[in-house]
């Protein structure tokens, strides 16, 4: 009976069932998020591990209205960590997050952070003519040679963002946050 429970926890863990809205895959720490996202549909969910992702190509979810979804400690406070690799004042790794193709408000992060991104603008995140929702995400340590170290927003985009903090960024040029 052990055997077969874990086998079905480890079956529920890693394969996609389906929700209300969408499909769910579940993501183990250091798998492809960007993989899963490329073969997502919209209203699916991409629900990532507790613990960290080291980012080694930004992640972007192409125009699809889907949704990133980390997880949470006891005090509500993002477990699933996105790392860009870049070493503290350092000018190496890779900007985590971007959004380009049009991304609206059905394209959702939440609970996560998003840490040591590097960038010419939007070290964390980088938004052009996107405006996707972040709710209780956390941006910190990341940078950039000109600004938006945590995030760039360009050419109209407007994300909503939800309890979400911004520490120790830093922009070259401008704009630190």
């Amino acid at each position: 009976v052990a055997t077969s429970l874990l086998a079905f926890c480890l079956l529920a863990w890693f394969s996609p069932t389906t929700a209300a809205a969408g499909n769910i895959h579940y993501v183990e720490v250091n798998g492809d998020i960007q993989s899963v996202i490329d073969n997502a549909s919209t209203g699916d969910t991409i629900q990532l591990a507790a613990g960290q992702y080291d980012i080694t190509t930004t992640l972007d979810p192409g125009g699809k209205a889907v949704t990133i979804l980390g997880t949470v400690d006891g005090d509500g406070d993002p477990t699933s960590i996105l790392d860009g690799g870049n070493p503290v004042d350092g000018t190496s790794g890779v900007r985590v997050l971007i959004c380009q193709s049009g991304e609206t408000s059905t394209t959702v992060f939440q609970n996560l952070v998003i840490q040591n991104g590097y960038a010419d603008d939007g070290g964390g995140m980088y938004n052009d003519s996107s405006s996707p929702t972040l709710t209780n995400c956390t941006f910190t340590s990341n940078s950039a040679d000109i600004y938006g170290g945590g995030m760039a927003n360009e050419d109209a985009s407007s994300p909503t963002l939800t309890n979400c903090t911004f520490t120790s960024n830093s922009g070259s040029d401008e704009g630190g946050g």
